[in-house]
């Protein structure tokens, strides 16, 4: 049976003829799945998230769609462009705008590449914003509304409109025979990479420490039970533990469904109503969780299958699909925004657990490389997409990466290196790919967030050291300067050392012994024991003054505190049955103990 739509006189409208589509598709995938439901909804072959020709990641209810025809006709790769985008690969634009026909190193034509005769497009849905001041009524950009802050948002008023527009798979066209080498690459870079999640011990190390830290917009609760739910009452989620579980699949993709579940909150996205177990309403949220998890597993590699209580409402599905117009267009609606929340929030702690492993691994001591030969990244532009980046987006399609690298070079102005955006490694960001480097430059480029460019300078790290001993360290440089910036004062401690113990002796008589704490990049400070220091106080370093002035510094705040100053005894006290002439004799004797075992260990 097919989708059901009421249409005006004048025909069914771009977006119904859209919707309708994505509805056969529905009822085609559920109806498989209806046989047999234990098969998942995405095919390892259909698994990599679909893109167009730049390399920008489709999304939402788009991707779900696309790979779900990409599965239906085979396809081998998730690739989609639009008609004017397989045209435009046989021309090279200049910053003008003018055109010339794309030759090879003998200056010869290129094949053509072309839509192959037959083939028939897809819709996709691209939401465009409109932005009206409310009282002039003048438009802005919405790029342009997106920098303003809140308060300056308030005098506008913005307008979503979904608008239409029919790609091609690459497989529909002739790339493969014309451009054989730009099939090859686009082949290469949509290989899929499974995470390994067989076997005990199966580990997805952002979802881990997300429930770990409780980093979800809920807690997540595992518990030696057999029931996997998300309480509305109580807006947790509840697992049964890992170890219960199969294999890392199943733990994760029905961790990822009642993710799904818990973003319709009234506070979130206020889609879940208390509704009775069984009704419409309640059957068409299990689509929404069932599509939204699918959709958030695919992008990570993860096969998912129908979670078993949602397999009885594949009927309720089917006929919700074949009876209601507004159906499909709402679920899909709903399952983008779902599924947008999970996959930022697993982005943000991918990239954290990333960078965490990078600091642990740049280490001076475990590198072999010495200060002057180690490189760094210096971002110097960073073009996004309200940026003319049309002739690298060209260069970039037709895989001329050393034509792109030349181009970029020219947004370099030789300015002085910015320590917040100095990396050890060019990739910094979840969907980063290095697409060409020399030995001055590099260009990286991110698909998401409407595509950006990366031009990146390539520096020795004793240039970033001179720019931390001129001008200090900023409070935002990157973990990469800042771990730069800790093993310097880590290395001027050691040369002090070598020339004199940092030792404070205090009014009182205490004798305090300061070591730098590099993995808290701190000056700690208290008395040696068999056992090493034993810290009594603690200073951040400043990193904006020289290791003598930080010292200087701490024993100015030590000296300031009352149990390091001389005491001063009232007259009248001193004969009172000598107490305090015993205890201050106690105390002298102390810190002569603690002096002489200074003493010692200096020695050794």
């Amino acid at each position: 049976m097919a989708y059901k739509k009421k249409f005006n006189a004048d025909g069914p409208s771009a977006e119904d003829r859209a919707l309708g589509r994505f509805a056969e598709l529905m009822i085609e995938k559920i109806n498989n799945l209806q046989s047999d439901w234990k098969k998942p909804w995405f095919t390892e072959g259909t698994m990599k998230c679909p893109k167009n020709l730049s390399g920008r990641d489709y999304n939402g209810m788009n991707a779900l769609m696309l790979m779900l025809y990409t599965e239906k006709q085979g396809y081998k790769l998730p690739v989609y462009c639009t008609f004017d985008r397989v045209i435009g690969l046989n021309f090279q634009k200049d910053k003008q705008g003018n055109r010339t026909p794309l030759k090879d190193e003998n200056g010869e034509p290129l094949p053509q590449v072309s839509v192959q005769k037959g083939e028939k497009s897809f819709p996709v849905f691209i939401t465009t914003f409109t932005v009206v001041d409310k009282d002039t009524k003048a438009k802005i950009k919405y790029d342009d509304y997106k920098k303003l802050s809140d308060g300056e948002k308030q005098r506008y008023s913005v307008y979503p409109k979904m608008q239409v527009y029919s790609v091609f798979n690459v497989d529909q066209t002739n790339m493969k025979e014309a451009r054989p080498e730009l099939y090859a690459k686009i082949e290469k870079e949509n290989q899929l990479v499974k995470p390994e999640l067989n076997g005990e011990g199966f580990s997805f190390p952002a979802v881990d420490k997300m429930i770990e830290d409780n980093g979800w917009v809920c807690p997540i609760q595992l518990q030696h039970q057999d029931r996997a739910y998300y309480s509305i009452s109580n807006d947790k989620i509840v697992l049964p533990e890992k170890a219960q579980f199969v294999d890392g699949e199943l733990f994760y993709g029905t961790l990822f469904h009642e993710m799904t579940h818990s973003t319709g909150a009234e506070s979130r996205l206020n889609r879940i109503k208390p509704s009775a177990f069984g009704s419409e309403e309640y059957a068409r949220e299990e689509l929404v969780a069932e599509l939204g998890s699918a959709l958030v597993a695919q992008r990570y590699g993860i096969s998912k299958n129908v979670k078993d209580e949602s397999a009885a409402y594949l009927k309720s599905w089917l006929d919700s699909l074949k009876e209601s117009p507004d159906f499909i267009k709402t679920t899909l609606l709903d399952v983008k925004r779902a599924s947008a929340v999970i996959i930022e929030q697993v982005d943000k702690m991918t990239l954290q657990v990333d960078n965490e492993d990078t600091v642990r691994q740049n280490v001076t001591e475990s590198s072999g490389e010495s200060k002057d030969s180690r490189q760094f990244y210096a971002s110097v532009a960073y073009l996004q997409n309200a940026d003319d980046t049309q002739l690298l987006d060209r260069l970039q399609e037709n895989g001329d990466y050393n034509r792109l690298l030349q181009e970029a070079k020219e947004y370099d102005q030789g300015d002085a290196i910015d320590l917040e955006h100095t990396f050890q490694s060019p990739i910094q960001n979840c969907g980063d790919d290095l697409l060409g480097e020399d030995d001055y430059n590099a260009v990286v480029y991110n698909s998401k967030v409407g595509g950006t460019y990366d031009i990146m300078r390539k520096v020795p790290e004793k240039e970033v050291r001179s720019m931390i001993e001129r001008y200090g360290l900023p409070d935002n440089a990157s973990k990469d300067v800042k771990v730069v910036a800790k093993n310097m004062v880590a290395e001027q401690f050691v040369e002090m050392t070598a020339k004199r113990m940092p030792i404070f002796e205090m009014d009182n008589g205490n004798v305090l012994q300061v070591q730098y704490n590099k993995e808290t990049d701190h000056l700690d400070v208290g008395t040696v024991t068999n056992n090493g220091l034993a810290v009594k106080h603690s200073f951040a370093y400043d990193h904006s003054f020289t290791l003598d002035a930080n010292l200087q510094g701490v024993h100015e705040q030590l000296s300031e505190m009352s149990e390091y100053q001389h005491e001063k005894v009232d007259i009248g006290d001193v004969d009172n049955d000598g107490i305090l002439d015993e205890v201050a004799r106690d105390e002298k004797l102390l810190a002569e103990e603690v002096e002489q075992e200074v003493y010692c260990r200096r020695g050794r």
